[in-house]
């Protein structure tokens, strides 16, 4: 009989088709199951002894080819290679398939299948009890939450504001103002008590810029600059320090400001903390040991250059007499330019020599004057005054602190006698017309009266180093040429102290800072040097000294731009012309007043000591390499008393 398989497959039974190998050519899903592979693997070559082991031989199995009818059942324990292990009757019987070829069918009725459904369909009511009970546990949970929902609220509502409590407590407890911003700049409700005298304000609810008492100017800026803290284009410690650093207290307190991220559990900016923390005690300890670092340094210069302090000393002391009267003048008319080259000069060199109250109360005055030549009035007058008297105090206490500190020890072993250097003069003159005595007189005034002009210059290399230590430059050690020039000081004083001004100007106009120096191909440190020559011409001996530096440059079109808006036509003056008016009263390229310049009398100061000497000044630069400054005044070998002016012959 001719059979087709498939009539089997709905069989729950396993059956089993062997070829005359014992290969299984069929099975059906059953029978897979039992075996533990799927039907596709097993029909594909496998044998029916390789799915199974049995407790005993089934002979049948070794000799298919004498089976002509259905072997009786028999009754083994089985091991599915591939699956459970249990116990089944196995029988055989020939069958031709539809081909007409003869397979056997092997059929297996498995006497555990039973065994093993009940306890399958055990498990299975066992864990549907189990998702019933907890069906019913968590039914009667939401009941019990549901009548407790009331007072869990009730409850929670009461911690949270235990919390706020709390946590308003520990903020108000830090003694620093502490707020937080978001992204449109408005101001959350969490904020520190402390706020009230740090900034000033409760901040809560208002915009972030009008907290900080913003100009309107920058707000906008300050907006782009908290837009892009959110956007977070570049880490927020990298940005975070281009906010604004200081509030401006009305009571003058010092108020530091910093910024710090906060973020959601996903690292997002949700806002920005501000902490306000007064520092004024912080700085004024600061102020307190620049004060005696500065107190340190005039004493080495004591120590050091007592020539040059007597010499600082008798020229202040001019120059305050000059600032005395102007000051005390009851009616006007007031010489402010007069006025500003006197505290110009007086605060360069009175930082030379580390005299930091003097030089901090000369950049005040300067600061009073000015708003006084934008608008006068008498009480700005009143107040400028009394700047100028404090600055004479100041001086007074510095005059002391020199007896103090040099003491007797300034005093030499042997009697000095005094001698006028206008008498002193006379005497040599008198020498001097005598036979031979013009050697003699000449050496006298060496010997006595007269000194290297290098020793009148080399300070200024520290005036130089200090400068450029507070704008982040370098410079290298001051070049002096031909320094050993002998000048008499009473002359050229006034002149030299105004060098001050030329050296400073140099490192922070000139020179440029060390990474667009090296861009430039030049050096790191910038070079200033000052050379001294004797000139000779039909009218006498004149004295040239050239200041020169390596910088930038100055800039002819920055000049030119400025006087314009000034008002003044220089349409047809060259570059050389436009450059020279950096000598101008009051004119300088600085947008902001700093206490190192700014002011714009500084040249304007050397300017008009040259030509009390009768000589002159002017600059040439090329940009990009450097600038010089010339100053070209008669060389005076006598002194006379009333300052009037002899060139040597």
């Amino acid at each position: 009989m001719k059979i087709q398989y498939s009539l089997f497959d709905t069989l729950l039974e396993p059956v089993f088709v062997l070829n005359a190998e014992q290969k299984v050519v069929y099975c059906n899903e059953t029978a897979a199951i039992v075996a533990g592979l799927s039907i596709r693997k097993i029909t594909k070559g496998m044998k029916f002894n390789e799915l199974f082991q049995f407790s005993e031989p089934i002979e049948a199995l070794d000799n298919l080819l004498s089976i002509c009818d259905a072997t009786p059942y028999k009754e083994v324990n089985f091991k599915a290679l591939h699956a459970d292990e249990g116990k089944v009757q196995i029988t055989l019987q020939p069958i031709f398939d539809s081909m007409g070829d003869k397979n056997w069918i092997v059929f297996v009725r498995d006497v555990t299948l039973e065994e093993r459904l009940q306890k399958k369909y055990r498990a299975e009511l066992e864990q549907k009890e189990d998702v019933i009970k907890a069906l019913e546990d968590a039914k009667s949970q939401l009941e019990d939450y549901s009548k407790n929902l009331e007072q869990m609220v009730a409850d929670r509502t009461r911690e949270l504001s235990r919390l706020n409590q709390t946590m308003s407590a520990l903020l108000d407890s830090l003694g620093q103002g502490f707020f937080i911003f978001n992204s449109d700049g408005k101001i959350l409700d969490v904020s520190s008590k402390a706020c009230e005298a740090t900034v000033e304000c409760k901040p809560d609810g208002q915009l972030i810029w009008d907290v900080l008492k913003l100009p309107e100017n920058k707000v906008e800026g300050f907006k782009k600059w908290m837009q892009t803290l959110f956007m977070e284009m570049l880490p927020f410690e990298d940005l975070s320090c281009l906010g604004p650093v200081t509030y401006p207290h009305t009571k003058e307190r010092n108020i530091s400001l910093e910024y710090h991220p906060l973020r959601s559990n996903e690292g997002a900016m949700e806002g920005v903390v501000v902490v306000a923390s007064d520092i004024t005690s912080l700085v004024e300890a600061q102020k307190q040991a620049e004060r005696e670092k500065e107190h340190a340094k005039l004493i080495i210069h004591m120590i050091k250059s007592k020539r040059e302090i007597h010499r600082f000393i008798q020229e202040a002391q001019g120059l305050l007499l000059h600032i005395r009267e102007e000051v005390s003048k009851d009616d006007g008319p007031y010489n402010t330019e007069e006025l500003f080259r006197h505290l110009h000069t007086l605060k360069g060199g009175a930082a030379l020599f580390s005299i930091k109250d003097v030089a901090e109360a000369c950049h005040q005055a300067e600061g009073l004057l000015a708003e006084l030549n934008e608008s006068w009035t008498y009480p700005g007058f009143i107040a400028l005054r009394g700047k100028c008297f404090e600055v004479d105090e100041y001086f007074e206490k510095f005059l002391n602190q020199t007896k103090e500190i040099l003491g007797s020890s300034g005093v030499p072993d042997e009697r000095q006698i005094e001698v006028a250097i206008s008498k002193l003069n006379h005497i040599a003159r008198k020498v001097g017309s005598l036979p031979g005595g013009g050697a003699v007189a000449q050496e006298l005034l060496l010997e006595l009266a007269m000194e290297p002009v290098a020793r009148f210059i080399e300070p200024y290399g520290d005036v130089m180093t200090h400068v450029a230590g507070q704008i982040d430059k370098m410079v290298s050690p001051l070049k002096i040429t031909n320094g050993n020039i002998m000048v008499i000081p009473e002359i050229y004083s006034s002149l030299f102290a105004t060098f001050v001004h030329a050296f400073r100007n140099a490192v922070d106009h000139g020179i440029e800072l060390p990474d667009l120096r090296v861009d430039q191909g030049k050096p790191a440190e910038g070079h200033v040097e000052v050379a001294f020559n004797l000139a000779h011409n039909t009218q006498g001996t004149y004295l040239l000294v050239q200041i020169k530096d390596d910088g930038g440059g100055i800039n002819p079109e920055r000049i030119r731009e400025k006087l314009t808006q000034k008002g003044m036509d220089v349409a047809k003056e060259s570059d050389q012309e436009i450059i020279q008016h950096i000598f101008d009263s009051q004119f300088s390229t600085r947008d902001q007043v700093t206490d190192i310049s700014g002011r714009g009398v500084g040249m304007d100061a050397i300017k008009k000591a040259a030509e009390d000497l009768q000589g002159r000044v002017w600059v040439e630069s090329t940009l990009g390499q450097g600038s010089t400054l010339f100053v070209e005044i008669p060389y005076i070998t006598e002194f006379h008393k009333e300052k009037s002016l002899k060139p040597a012959a």
